[in-house]
């Protein structure tokens, strides 16, 4: 006979453990820090291509489209 007594989750136990996992898993813009829609982002150079930046994974960043396109400082 199993000691386990607890419970189901009810709905919004399970909203509220979904939304917790997936806010620290979400994707951030590394410029702002927001957070980023799957149909809103932006491949950013780390250092700028006028500073001799490489089109390479060590120097891409997800950012938002409008951060990419902003003063950065």
């Amino acid at each position: 006979m199993p000691l386990f007594t607890g419970q189901d989750f009810n709905t919004n136990k399970k909203s509220e453990i979904y939304i917790k996992d997936a806010l620290k898993n979400a994707l951030k813009c590394k410029i702002c820090n927001g957070l980023i829609h799957r149909n809103s982002i932006s491949i950013d150079h780390i250092q700028r291509k006028e500073d001799g930046g490489l089109a390479n994974l060590d120097n891409g960043q997800i950012t938002h489209p409008y951060c990419n396109t902003g003063y950065k400082n």
